[in-house]
């Protein structure tokens, strides 16, 4: 059966059919009002057999006549909603039965309209073939005036039924906004008429309310002075065995007190041992305190909120003689319970001064491991800081340089004036740099850290003192005239003056044209710094081994050596750049620091005046050179800016000026003029007929 009526659920609002929509609602309004009715049994079954076990009292008959009142202005009300809706499904029902049958009219009519045009347009289809047949213009023209009017009618009509349709078409919209309107005006109606059932239900929860609290309170009344008497008479029974269990418990603590003093006695020794073994554990006892007296706080409001609980039982509930005697067996029951708790709690407390001894001990250990782990960090984060210290050391000491490399160019290129090193970058040689842990003190470098500039202009001087040398010398004899030169300056400047000449390339062509009015030393001393920049030479050492690079040495000679061929120049600079980026290169401004565990604490109170010192390498004077000249240049851009600008504005005004002239030459030239009683070369002015002529 269930099966049948799973497949066959019944007919659908949303059928095709108009007879199975009607049926659906109708079911649906069905099984609402039975679920309704059966709400309303449900609860008053409900309700009656929750009285049926207790007495029927004022209260419980309060309770059901009021919840029958309840349960009917519920059921009238939503009837009462209900039936609006019911009203607009049935109006709906007769639109759609009054709609299918115009829409059936209407199909008739369009069908029967359709035979008759088809006829019509057979008719006018043959005269059109007997038209071909015809020879007399006149006859030809009355069957063409007949032709005419058969079309025309033919058109009346289907203009009349179009006509037909838009008026039926406009009574449709008035119809659906009459319907919009009436829907309107029924759900105001249901609005009104759930807000009156909502204040009737409010108003009759209200009245049934108070008639239940009278009845509650009367019954309450009656109850009280009913158990005030048998309570009275219970009380007289708990006070007078009250007295006789007080007498027995006073006849017991003594017998306890006895008792206990007793075990003082004999515990008195052990006592004084576990609490000089528990004073060592009160910190972590307190913690444990602190948590205990939070749960303690806890549960003396649950058990305050148990004993109110307990106390309001108690006073509801009546106490028979037997629950007395089961008391007195239970509380004999307890006592022995707590002796033998009593013994219980002692071996456990003994057991748990022995954990706390084993807990101490093993956070002993763990302290100890923890102060290796303490120096083993230590020395790990001391490693760290020196490989930051050196990392940013080394990334300073780079922009240091640059600062100084560009604070020269801007001197000698830009301004013209001689450049020396500042007194401030003595802290690139190291000078003021604290030692950092594990470090042992340095000794300051000599020749090393000069820069190439001060070799260069060194090495120029000495040459410039000795005089022309000669290319050929022994490698016996290449120690230098000067200090810390590894090869006499006379060979150097040769050397140098080969590099210019043949990597001239390596300078910037407007470097070239603003180098050219200078003097040769001069000029020579800005392309060799352009070219150092290029290839990377920044040392005295760097010049030292630059050079080797361009000595050949004597086949027939060993020990003799001359310069190289100016064709093998850019061979031997590849090389000495290839040898210089090699990662086999040897760094000797990257000190290698080894970290002692053992070392005193390395002194920090130089590091900020050191990094400060780094930080203001360029010295005041130069930085206010640096701004006057991004002054001036910005002045010099604005300038070539607005030159520019204004070049640009002559372009377009010469453009338009050749325009006119050749729009002037088309206008005077033209064959129109001559047709004219005044041409406009009469009107224009001989002056700018002149300069026009001079022009072209």
């Amino acid at each position: 059966m269930s099966t049948n009526a799973e497949e066959a659920p019944g007919p659908s609002v949303d059928s095709k059919k108009r007879e199975e929509r009607i049926l659906a609602r109708q079911d649906r309004i069905t099984k609402r009002n039975k679920n309704t009715k059966n709400e309303g049994n449900t609860v008053s079954q409900v309700k009656d057999e929750s009285t049926a076990d207790k007495d029927s009292g004022k209260s419980f008959k309060q309770i059901n006549m009021s919840s029958q009142r309840i349960e009917k202005l519920r059921y009238d009300g939503s009837e009462l909603v209900t039936n609006v809706g019911v009203a607009a499904m049935a109006r709906e029902d007769a639109r759609k039965v009054e709609e299918e049958k115009t829409n059936k009219e209407r199909r008739e009519k369009l069908e029967a309209e359709v035979k008759a045009s088809m006829e019509r347009f057979e008719e006018i289809t043959k005269r059109w073939d007997t038209a071909h047949s015809l020879k007399v213009p006149q006859v030809l023209d009355d069957m063409m005036t007949n032709q005419r009017e058969l079309i025309n009618s033919m058109i009346a009509e289907k203009e009349k039924i179009i006509q037909a349709f838009q008026l039926e078409l406009k009574a449709k919209d008035d119809q659906y906004v009459k319907d919009l309107k009436k829907q309107a005006e029924d759900i105001d109606l249901i609005i009104e008429r759930m807000n009156a059932q909502v204040k009737n239900l409010q108003k009759a929860y209200r009245e049934e309310l108070t008639k239940i609290d009278q009845a509650f309170e009367s019954e309450r009344l009656e109850l009280l002075e009913n158990q005030r008497g048998e309570w009275e008479g219970l009380m007289s029974q708990r006070s007078n065995k009250e007295v006789e269990n007080l007498k027995e418990s006073e006849q017991r603590v003594d017998d306890f007190a006895a008792q206990l003093q007793h075990l003082r006695v004999q515990d008195a020794e052990e006592y004084n041992m576990v609490k000089i073994k528990l004073e060592t554990d009160v910190q972590v006892l307190e913690q444990q305190l602190q948590a205990m007296r939070a749960t303690y706080q806890l549960n003396s409001e649950k058990l305050d909120y148990n004993f109110q609980v307990l106390k309001k039982r108690d006073e509801e509930n009546t106490i028979t003689k037997s629950q007395q005697k089961r008391k007195i067996t239970r509380l004999q029951d307890t006592l022995n319970n707590l002796k033998s708790k009593f013994a219980k709690q002692e071996a456990h407390y003994r057991d748990e001064n022995q954990q706390l001894a084993d807990v101490y001990k093993r956070i002993t250990d763990q302290f100890k491991e923890l102060q290796k782990k303490s120096k083993h960090f230590q020395a790990t984060d001391t490693k760290k800081f020196i490989d930051v210290w050196v990392m940013n050391e080394e990334e300073a000491m780079e922009l240091a340089k640059k600062v100084m490399d560009e604070d020269s160019i801007v001197h000698c290129q830009q301004l013209g004036l001689d450049w020396s090193v500042p007194e401030t970058a003595k802290v690139l040689e190291g000078e003021g740099r604290p030692l950092l842990a594990g470090e042992p003190p340095k000794q300051a470098s000599t020749s090393s850290l000069k820069s190439a500039r001060a070799a260069v202009d060194d090495i120029m001087r000495a040459a410039s003192e000795a005089g022309s040398g000669q290319l050929e010398f022994s490698r016996s004899t290449m120690g230098g005239e000067g200090k810390g030169h590894k090869f006499s300056p006379v060979l150097i400047k040769l050397v140098l003056e080969l590099l210019c000449a043949e990597a001239d390339f390596l300078v910037e062509k407007k470097l070239v044209h603003l180098l050219a009015p200078l003097e040769h030393d001069e000029r020579l001393l800005m392309k060799l710094d352009s070219i150092f920049k290029a290839i990377g030479v920044e040392t005295e050492d760097d010049i030292n081994r630059l050079t080797e690079y361009f000595l050949a040495t004597v086949e027939d000679n060993p020990e003799q050596a001359n310069l190289i061929h100016p064709n093998e120049v850019l061979k031997a600079i590849r090389l000495f750049v290839a040898d210089s980026v090699s990662p086999n290169k040897v760094t000797t401004h990257k000190p290698a620091v080894e970290f002692d565990s053992t070392a005193p604490a390395r002194d920090s109170g130089n590091d900020a005046g050191y990094w400060q010192a780094l930080a203001n390498i360029l010295p005041n004077s130069h930085e206010l050179k640096w701004d006057a000249l991004l002054e001036g240049l910005q002045k010099y851009h604005g300038v070539l800016a607005q030159r520019a600008k204004l070049i640009e504005d002559t372009d377009k005004l010469q453009n338009q000026n050749s325009e006119l002239r050749m729009l002037l030459q088309q206008y005077i030239g033209s064959r129109v003029n001559q047709d004219l009683q005044i041409p406009p070369t009469h009107t224009i002015p001989s002056e700018v007929l002149r300069d026009y002529a001079i022009d072209s």
